[in-house]
């Protein structure tokens, strides 16, 4: 699906132009930036992406990603049973990514009694919230992953040089399954701009080189409106070094100024802004990586999934399991299957009395 050119005269503020977000959330987390407990809903995200021409977006549960050690922590299990039942509204689909916890679960056996339909979308990590660093939980991660390409599923990353969720690792993972998409959230968050051109480099050179299937997405490379020159910079180096192709707009709506739906329009704004600039008198290119960058991309990832083949069958907002005459259980199935072979029995039973009657 490709979105529809927009005049580059005027502004898109309120969403002229019709976007799919990679990253939204729900649930329970600590808010570090203002010192407290916050919950997010399914409305505050409404609320703010709605008005901004937002089609889709991906909806993760933080609840899922707190520290075992946390109060606000909840298991896997929980967390999923929660988001299967996400759904949007008319004008807006979410599609449920399934929090995981590698290093806190020891398996993926949770994780699997949920893919056993197309209700996730894909799959989310956040080591530093889980207190889980990659580099040393490293083969869970990897297990996580090859369950993730096993099912078609692209996995997304919390992405900042931290010890925990640092992008050489990431990257590390992602070359250790290479079909793979794998995408950095925030590129490497609050990063010098030393160590973001070296996160975009180490992230251009993997791809080159075809070790692996890398991802970004633009959501707070740095503070979103407080550094805007270094916010352009970066989204230009990405630009350059990885292309529109392998850039997703994301927001972290409805976390802080993402849950205002008036910063959320002038974010989205100045990203439209900054593309247009690194592809200045070259309006065709620019519109091009504009619908790459706001719709295409994710849509082909998570939805039509050309790198799989394995598209999701259901496009259409998620029904509450049970509730569609469509859907039959496993035990509905081998149920049918078995009052089907009662009745051939009994129906050759009959044929062979009648025979032993006539002769």
């Amino acid at each position: 699906m490709k979105v529809q050119n927009v005049s580059f005269s005027n502004p898109s503020f309120f969403g002229s132009r019709v976007k799919f977000d990679v990253q939204g959330h729900i649930g329970t987390m600590y808010d570090n930036l203002h010192g407290q407990t916050q919950q997010y809903t399914r409305e505050n995200i409404l609320d703010t992406v709605e008005i901004n021409n937002v089609k889709k977006i991906l909806v993760s549960s933080v609840s899922g990603l707190n520290s075992q050690d946390s109060s606000l922590f909840e298991s896997e299990y929980n967390c999923a049973c929660r988001m299967e039942k996400l759904c949007g509204n008319e004008r807006v689909k979410f599609y449920p990514l399934i929090s995981c916890q590698p290093g806190i679960s020891k398996s993926t056996s949770v994780i699997e009694q949920f893919l056993l339909d197309d209700t996730f979308v894909g799959m989310k990590f956040h080591p530093t919230n889980t207190n889980k660093p990659i580099k040393d939980n490293f083969d869970i991660y990897s297990k996580y992953l090859a369950l993730a390409e096993e099912k078609g599923l692209p996995c997304v990353f919390h992405s900042t040089t931290d010890g925990k969720s640092d992008p050489v690792e990431i990257i590390r993972l992602a070359e250790a399954h290479p079909k793979l998409p794998v995408v950095l959230y925030h590129i490497d968050l609050m990063a010098s701009s030393e160590q973001m051109t070296r996160t975009i480099d180490n992230i251009a050179n993997s791809i080159k080189a075809g070790k692996s299937n890398l991802f970004v997405d633009i959501s707070w490379l740095t503070g979103l409106f407080d550094n805007a020159g270094e916010n352009r910079d970066i989204i230009k180096l990405a630009l350059e070094k990885i292309g529109s192709e392998r850039i997703l707009f994301g927001s972290d709506t409805p976390i802080t100024e993402m849950g205002d739906k008036e910063k959320y329009g002038k974010f989205a704004d100045f990203v439209e802004e900054t593309v247009k600039e690194f592809y200045k008198d070259k309006p065709d290119e620019a519109e091009r990586a504009l619908n790459n960058i706001f719709y295409d991309n994710a849509e082909e990832l998570f939805i039509e999934k050309k790198w799989n083949k394995k598209p999701v069958k259901n496009n259409k907002l998620p029904v509450k399991k049970g509730t569609s005459g469509l859907h039959i259980s496993k035990s509905g199935l081998c149920l049918a299957a078995g009052i089907a072979m009662i009745a051939l029995a009994g129906y050759t039973a009959k044929l062979l009395l009648n025979d032993n009657r006539k002769s």
